[in-house]
């Protein structure tokens, strides 16, 4: 074999030997490239499950504080006639006075820390909680006993379960008149209920979330107090 054949065998194969090389380099940089793009989609995935978890666990804790009272019922039907078909105890009814009331605490307690989570997050589920609250404050007496009687254990969340309680806002400040009457003994709570009915009364429309949020704020020393 002549020497200028050996020479172009061997640039021929040094020329396939760094095509060979440059495709194999290519088809690790498509690997490289797959996987970046793989890692980027499933970072961007986790960014948005991150981003709306928040919303979930807000959308799960209304349904847990509005439902959770369920689970008792299923073992205690005959609870159920106090709270949805608006019967009053009775001390011959099978349920003890002391049982009615601890459901309607139970109840109320749930119900204000849906209103108050309502008030403080936007992403709350707040339209579906409002009719659950406003569904079982009108037709149990037990729970409008208890929140009237109280009134003081429900700081944040009271006015705007006055109002879910009742059909007009002037029943509303009625209830509040009542209320200051009966806090006569105590004069921060009843500074406290008189500083609502004036809030309440300045207020264009009872709307029990714009209420709840007032409440919030002025617990944080937020709002502007309504002068007399």
């Amino acid at each position: 074999m002549s020497t200028e054949m050996l020479i172009s065998l061997l640039t021929f194969g040094g020329t396939l030997l760094l095509v060979v090389t440059g495709l194999l380099n290519f088809s690790v940089f498509l690997r490289q490239l797959r996987a970046a793009r793989e890692q980027l989609e499933t970072a961007r995935r986790q960014l948005e499950s991150a981003r709306q978890q928040p919303e979930i666990q807000l959308v799960q804790r209304a349904m847990d504080e509005t439902s959770d009272h369920l689970r008792i019922l299923v073992d205690r039907p005959y609870l159920r006639p106090y709270f949805y078909d608006n019967k009053r105890w009775n001390e011959e009814d099978k349920a003890s006075g002391d049982e009615v009331k601890a459901f309607a605490e139970l109840l109320l307690n749930n119900f204000a820390s849906a209103i108050i989570h309502s008030a403080a997050f936007p992403q709350y589920p707040v339209r579906s909680v409002e009719q659950t609250i406003r569904f079982h404050l009108r037709n149990s007496p037990a729970l409008r006993d208890f929140l009237m009687e109280g009134f003081e254990r429900f700081q944040l969340a009271g006015l705007a379960l006055l109002c879910l309680k009742n059909e007009t806002k002037e029943e509303t400040e009625q209830d509040l008149h009542d209320l200051i009457k009966t806090s006569s003994n105590d004069e921060r709570e009843r500074s406290r209920r008189a500083g609502l009915l004036r809030h309440l009364q300045s207020a264009d429309k009872a709307d029990p979330i714009e209420l709840a949020k007032y409440s919030l704020e002025a617990a944080q020393g937020v709002a502007q107090p309504v002068s007399d």
